[in-house]
């Protein structure tokens, strides 16, 4: 299946590409965790290690989809072997775990480590890194709690949130990022009937967002759909009307952004195969890129992660292989 057509908004994407690289290198600002607990990060740029390493797996996968053999070399360069074992000695040193990077940062870990085996093989360090990584999603998934909030914590009566340890955004990770140690995926198949399954209406209803969240807690129903379908299938994903973006782009008020770009990667996952939803795509897309302040504005509020999430539209409408 080819790309749908994209043409007002794709004439945005190489912005986003070299504003995403060019934030690799910039280390300060910064709120990166990793960097202060063990004195030092292979993902040192893009104010913090979770969007670092996000816009390192975006770039090298976008990469590989258009050819583009410079950019590849460029990243790979970033990631030698003895760079990710040194980042994988602090974080087992640091004791890191879930207190610093949450599931969300190991989760681009994962998909980034995936990547890397796509362009240089399945080299036993990276493998082993990979295996690692996975377990301990894995165990955090089998541990949390889901929904995540109950009792006096439940927002307006939902437990579902869409925020650094997101349950349901783990399971996806995981799954997307394609399962290989041992029985990985079996559990995570059970996981889904035995877990996801009672909660499906809850992980599609749309809501209210609070400040802090940064994904639209009905994608996070319909992510998990693209790698198992329910059964019943889900209602055709169509946007809500109601407004997310915030008066004010603020340190307090910026998630509201990734909602808003997250409202729309179940869209571009439909428009892989839909040409009217795509043109419905183009034009969402196109006009949010039109305000760069939302993407293009100051680097510790916007800049540094907003490309990678307006980005993941491309890669979800992209119709190509993973």
């Amino acid at each position: 299946m080819d790309p749908p057509a994209l043409p007002a908004s794709s004439a945005y994407l190489p912005g986003l590409l070299d504003l995403m690289e060019a934030g690799l290198d910039r280390s300060e600002p910064s709120a990166n965790l990793v960097m202060r607990v063990a004195d030092g990060s292979l993902f040192d740029g893009s104010y913090d290690w979770h969007s670092c390493i996000f816009a390192h797996w975006a770039l090298l996968t976008q990469a590989r989809r258009d050819g583009d053999s410079e950019r590849i070399d460029r990243i790979l360069a970033r990631l030698s072997d003895e760079a990710l074992a040194e980042e994988q000695a602090r974080l087992v040193g640091a004791e890191l775990g879930g207190r610093l990077t949450y599931s969300y940062g190991q989760c681009w870990l994962l998909r980034l480590l995936a990547e890397l085996e796509r362009h240089r093989g399945v080299a036993p360090s990276t493998r082993a890194f990979r295996e690692e990584t996975e377990l301990q999603l894995l165990e955090f998934l089998e541990a949390a709690p889901f929904p995540e909030l109950e009792g006096d914590r439940l927002i307006e009566g939902r437990g579902v949130i869409g925020y650094y340890s997101s349950w349901a955004f783990t399971w996806y990770q995981v799954m997307a990022a394609g399962p290989v140690t041992p029985g990985a995926q079996e559990r995570l198949l059970q996981m889904r009937d035995e877990r996801i399954l009672p909660w499906r209406d809850q992980l599609v209803t749309s809501v209210d967002p609070r400040s802090f969240e940064f994904l639209w807690v009905p994608t996070l129903g319909y992510l998990v759909d693209a790698e198992v379908p329910f059964d019943p299938p889900l209602e055709p994903y169509s946007l809500d009307p109601r407004e997310v973006l915030p008066a004010e782009v603020t340190m307090g008020t910026t998630h509201l952004l990734g909602v808003h770009a997250s409202r729309l990667w179940p869209l571009s996952l439909r428009a892989a195969g839909d040409a009217e939803v795509a043109a419905v795509l183009d034009r969402e897309l196109a006009t949010f890129l039109q305000r760069t302040e939302f993407w293009d504005g100051d680097f510790a509020v916007v800049s540094h992660w907003m490309p990678q999430f307006i980005w993941l539209n491309y890669y979800f409408a992209g119709a190509l292989s993973p």
